[in-house]
Parts: C-alpha cells; structure tokens; sequence
C-alpha cells in the first residue's frame, strides 16, 4: 500500500497520547510550537500506531508568528528507523500558541506527505492535550489538508489502552 487512503482508524495507545501531550507542553513552557510524529503499521484498514518521534527540531519566534524546522538529514534519520523497523510514518501532531487550524506554513511544509496521512493541531502549546477541546484535525488528499470534523475525528483517531 503506498497511500493511507484506505485506512479507516488510527489506533492510538494512551500512552502514546499522554507521552505527546507532554512533548507539546514541554515545549510550550518555551512558548514555542513542537513536531510530534507517529508511526506504526498497517493491517487491512487499520494504522496501528506504535512509536512517538520527536525529531530533532528548530523552534522559531518571527514577526509573523511561530514555526518549527526539522532538517533533512534528520527527516533522513527518521526514514532509516521506519525502515529498520518495519513501521510507516501515519501521524504529525504540532501545536499552536493559540486557537488550531492548518496555517499556510502547514499545508506546505508537512513531514507526513502520503495521502490519507492525518494531520493534528493542538492549541494553545498543548495546554489542553490532544483529547481536549479545540483540537484541528486534517487528512492528506489528493487536494489538499482536509478539514475532518470532530466527530469524525473521534472515529478516524481511537485512542485505546
């Protein structure tokens, strides 16, 4: 399979969740945004999400707001783990100082670029965690990040002990 288009469900473990809802507000302390990738494998039409990666990355403070850089040689670290490992990168999470949503910087710059990747925007540095309130979530398409719904965010995304 070299899409995600067919996948159905992400399955999340809560610890993997809670692990990255740390990394987020680590990072918010420094009031600066962080990049959180998840892999995992795929069955049929389920991602099973196994692994946090939280790559080597650069935080920024511009007049137009906040970014974070990850550089190639450490998007290439991450691809030979995924290889070694028999896992697919599925799943970027990234916070916002403030409310959520997929900026230009974003749609243009993603690390997860397969279609029917997700996309998860946390506001407010994390403060309120991925299962909070206010959270963004988009799809990869053909055409773009897609805005999914909360509520069919909630059947996309499981997060499961």
């Amino acid at each position: 399979m070299t899409t995600l288009e067919a996948i159905t469900r992400f399955i999340v473990p809560t610890e993997l969740a809670d692990e990255t809802d740390k990394q987020l507000r680590d990072a918010g302390i420094e009031r600066v945004e962080r990049f959180v990738l998840w892999s995992g494998q795929v069955d049929a039409n389920t991602f099973s999400v196994r692994t946090v990666h939280v790559p080597k990355q650069t935080s920024y403070r511009l007049p137009g707001g906040l970014c974070v850089r990850v550089e190639g040689d450490e998007l290439h670290r991450l691809n030979v783990w995924l290889f070694e490992h028999g896992e697919r990168l599925g799943v970027q999470v990234h916070s916002h100082p403030t409310g959520a949503y997929h900026s230009d910087t974003d749609d243009a710059y993603p690390i997860v670029a397969v279609r029917g990747g997700v996309s998860i925007v946390v506001p407010f540095f994390g403060a309120t965690g991925l299962r909070g309130p206010g959270v963004a979530w988009y799809r990869l398409s053909s055409f773009g990040w897609d805005e999914v719904s909360s509520s069919d965010a909630s059947q996309l995304v499981r997060f499961e002990e």
